[in-house]
């Protein structure tokens, strides 16, 4: 069965994923403070894992749920964000 607040949690690792994103390609004044932090790519990208490799132990359609999940939330965040990036 599917649950809505387990991939609401997907969406916002995704949400968090995509300022980081930005603030490496674009600068620190293209993201939020917190996405320019030095470890903020480590630690988005070990929640991510740890999100993906849980979901995977309840099965493959699971794990590619959480793959997808994380990519609405990047688009969601890239859509919500579009016209402040310089």
């Amino acid at each position: 069965m599917f649950n809505w607040f387990y991939a609401l949690i997907g969406v916002l690792i995704g949400m968090a994923a995509e300022p980081v994103g930005r603030a490496i390609n674009h600068g620190p004044g293209a993201a939020p403070l917190w996405a320019s932090s030095p470890n903020a790519k480590n630690v988005v990208s070990l929640i991510a894992l740890g999100f993906i490799i849980f979901s995977a132990t309840f099965g493959f359609t699971y794990f590619l749920y959480s793959i997808a999940e994380i990519v609405v939330g990047v688009f969601i965040s890239a859509f919500l964000s579009r016209g402040k990036v310089n």
